[in-house]
């Protein structure tokens, strides 16, 4: 397994040979045809990316992200036009932040001042948190890894290569010992992210990242934060249960992509059920 410290998002994510954790969550949600297919950055992708770097890497951040402050235009175009619901759809608006992309660098970002103070406010939440403390506690002295990338080199069992990058790893004397994964949510409570929780298949991704990195389950937490006030942040982890049924699924996703792999047919590549009949 080769490891980087600074692997660019463009290289890390050309390596489509090497099966990642998001299309592990997404065969499991439907298919290896539905996962292969390509989308463009949403908002909500947009502004997680931008949390993360903000959290990992402040430098980085004032790099790659450029917030683009709207207030003053806003007040302006509402002194003027005081009948307007939505100032950020009138011709004024549209081409004032269209001068502000062009001065924009390459590989630049634009995120809003809305955006921006919302990620400032999770990050007090989270630094500040009782339980987050006392889980850099528990493990003592380490090193903190912030988006390393871990590259595999020979393929498994099933014929498979792999990638992970998690959001940040504790290590003891080079051997990696727990990671914790950044989740902006709506409801960090107990039953609203438990609903994220198996909706986005959290479950897989820990048990993804952990079999390849050699991490026992119960050594990852996911630390969710509110992108809207309070901003409360709790951590959560695993139980025994739910760790086994990931680790199973898992292992049969990876059959399934190593069939496809081997022969990417429509039937290896289709639904679990799309060549027999489903009775419901």
């Amino acid at each position: 397994m080769k490891t980087y410290s600074n692997l660019s998002n463009a290289d890390y994510h050309s390596l489509n040979d090497h099966v990642s954790s998001s299309f592990v969550k997404a065969v499991s949600k439907h298919s290896i045809a539905k996962a292969m297919q390509e989308f463009d950055p949403t908002p909500a992708l947009i502004f997680g990316d931008a949390m993360h770097t903000y959290f990992e890497d402040r430098q980085k951040f004032h790099k790659r992200f450029v917030v683009f402050d709207d207030t003053e235009l806003v007040q302006e175009i509402l002194q003027r036009r005081p009948d307007i619901i939505n100032p950020s759809m009138t011709k004024d608006y549209k081409t004032y932040k269209a001068q502000f992309e062009e001065g924009l660098q390459e590989d630049q970002v634009v995120i809003s001042g809305v955006d921006m103070h919302r990620i400032e406010m999770m990050y007090k939440s989270a630094i500040q948190n009782k339980a987050l403390k006392d889980l850099y506690e528990r493990y003592g002295t380490y090193d903190i890894c912030d988006e390393y990338s871990f590259i595999t080199t020979d393929p498994d069992e099933f014929g498979l290569l792999y990638r992970v990058r998690p959001d940040r790893l504790l290590v003891q004397d080079d051997v990696p010992v727990a990671i914790l994964d950044w989740k902006s949510c709506k409801d960090a409570s107990y039953k609203g992210f438990k609903a994220d929780f198996f909706k986005f298949r959290y479950d897989l991704q820990a048990a993804f990242y952990c079999d390849i990195l050699g991490i026992e389950m119960y050594d990852f937490y996911f630390v969710a934060i509110e992108k809207e006030f309070p901003y409360n942040t709790a951590v959560y982890s695993l139980d025994g249960d739910t760790q086994t049924r990931a680790m199973q699924e898992l292992n049969v996703i990876k059959q399934r992509i190593g069939k496809w792999k081997a022969n990417p047919s429509p039937e290896n590549s289709g639904l679990e059920n799309t060549n027999e009949i489903t009775y419901l």
